[in-house]
């Protein structure tokens, strides 16, 4: 609403506070272009070649968090991490790993839908406050209508869950 944007909205709403921070560090144009499935390896056959596969993938897990420890995991390496850190459940890791790719680039909307769809998922009760802070940083980081429309939802869901299902149920 505009009086959100002007910062003078009467009503204690997340999208207030949202609006009223800074802007994003940086816009992107070429940020699609990059793959979000790199170098992804399943174990797949014999045990012997699911424990090698295993120990690849922790040694390969090893040195992509030494270089994100010292602050040099380049955009590929750090979506690889993530991924590799999600397939092993690395929950703290995958944080961690996402912060820092956030903290350096801005961020392309599937990277951020992803990362609102996995801690929305994880969230209950107070911790979708959370979430909805995490979808505010995306918007600012770029404009995605996706994030924009999740950012919405996850807003409705929270203050008026009887719209959503409402809505829900006609569509």
């Amino acid at each position: 609403c505009q009086a959100a944007r002007a910062g003078s909205c009467p009503l204690t709403c997340p999208l207030t506070k949202i609006l009223s921070t800074t802007m994003p560090k940086g816009s992107s144009d070429d940020d699609d272009d990059r793959s979000d499935d790199e170098d992804e390896r399943e174990g797949e056959g014999s045990d012997d070649d699911s424990d090698s596969s295993s120990a690849e993938t922790d040694e390969r897990c090893g040195e992509l968090l030494a270089q994100l420890q010292q602050g040099s995991l380049t955009y590929g390496a750090a979506l690889e991490l993530i991924g590799l850190l999600k397939a092993r459940a690395d929950l703290p890791g995958v944080r961690q790993a996402r912060e820092a790719l956030a903290a350096a680039y801005p961020l392309p909307e599937a990277v951020w839908l992803e990362w609102i769809e996995d801690e929305a998922r994880l969230a209950a009760g107070d911790e979708v406050d959370e979430v909805i802070e995490l979808a505010g940083r995306a918007v600012r980081d770029g404009l995605y209508v996706g994030v924009w429309l999740r950012l919405v939802r996850l807003v409705a869901e929270r203050h008026a869950p009887g719209l959503v299902s409402a809505l829900d149920a006609a569509a």
